[in-house]
């Protein structure tokens, strides 16, 4: 198969020299940029893949970061920032270990009973990062080519395809596991079903992507790299860009429908009707007594530290 050019390249030695470069000072600026879609791919470590394809491992990375605060003390926020996410790694694989079966069901067993709506050319759209909202656009078509986005950006995809779509969470989980080249399954599956809403036991994340491409690329340059169609049209209507008059549209050369798709859901009543679906659900006894379960199952408790030490 041919290289492909936009993916980092793999190999302990590369993976060596990607750390290096962290540690050396691109960690300065993690914690202001690791949410942003274009700055986060610079300013987190870009370690995933080396972790994931055993190129490097964790103790490696986390021993390199405790060097590094020798070194730096007044850069130790985000490196202890950093090293917490090592320790985030180890918890959610070590929950996939005991609890392997989320990979194809709930972890919270009440949600199997969700019913969900399909529609194959929404899912396509999804998919090719044709919805009509420029940040989800964006970030899929930066994933196919790239093999990495951001943690955030991630969620918000999920997010869109379990909350927007109403679409099945594996479905979804299927697809980014071949284009994450980074994929992990002890990471993939629980982040997957935490970021759709069942588990029961975490707050449900619903991320709006108007919101999110206001907030995390206000300048709209991550969405003109990869939704080149929206190149030309002015920043005030680069995350809306259904808002553009009729008469706008000839002047941007920008036909909403033709070479830029309209919304293909209206997020507000989508939003509303899905989570709605959750909420009676996450209500119910099963889906509480399940909750007690995995709580008991996948936390360590102070209880639970005192008997393991007596």
């Amino acid at each position: 198969a041919p290289v492909n050019l936009a993916f980092q390249r793999g190999g302990e030695q590369e993976a060596r020299k990607i750390m290096k470069s962290f540690f050396d000072g691109r960690y300065l600026e993690y914690n202001r940029n690791i949410s942003k879609p274009a700055d986060s791919s610079h300013s987190c470590s870009r370690l995933s893949p080396y972790l994931a394809w055993g190129n490097l491992s964790i103790r490696q990375a986390y021993q390199a970061a405790e060097e590094a605060r020798k070194v730096n003390p007044l850069g130790s926020f985000p490196l202890k920032s950093f090293q917490e996410r090592l320790r985030w790694h180890c918890h959610f694989i070590q929950k996939f270990e005991m609890e392997c079966s989320m990979e194809v069901a709930s972890i919270n067993k009440a949600f199997n009973a969700i019913g969900y709506a399909w529609d194959e050319d929404k899912h396509v759209a999804w998919v090719e990062g044709k919805t009509g909202y420029p940040l989800v656009d964006a970030c899929m078509r930066c994933l196919k080519e790239t093999g990495y986005i951001n943690f955030r950006m991630r969620a918000m995809l999920i997010s869109f395809y379990c909350f927007v779509l109403g679409h099945h969470w594996k479905e979804g989980s299927i697809v980014l596991a071949r284009y994450f080249l980074d994929f992990e399954p002890g990471i993939h599956y629980p982040q997957i079903q935490m970021q759709a809403g069942l588990t029961g036991t975490n707050t449900l994340r619903i991320y709006n992507p108007v919101k999110q491409s206001y907030e995390k690329d206000p300048e709209g340059d991550f969405i003109k790299k990869w939704v080149p169609e929206l190149k030309d049209i002015p920043t005030q209507f680069i995350h809306e860009p259904w808002k553009i008059s009729s008469m706008e549209q000839q002047m941007y050369g920008l036909r909403i429908g033709i070479e830029y798709p309209e919304p293909i859901v209206e997020y507000t009543a989508a939003i509303r009707k899905n989570k709605n679906r959750l909420w009676q659900l996450r209500n119910s006894e099963e889906a509480r007594t399940e909750s007690k379960r995995i709580l008991a199952k996948h936390t360590f408790s102070k209880s639970k530290r005192k008997r393991k030490t007596a």
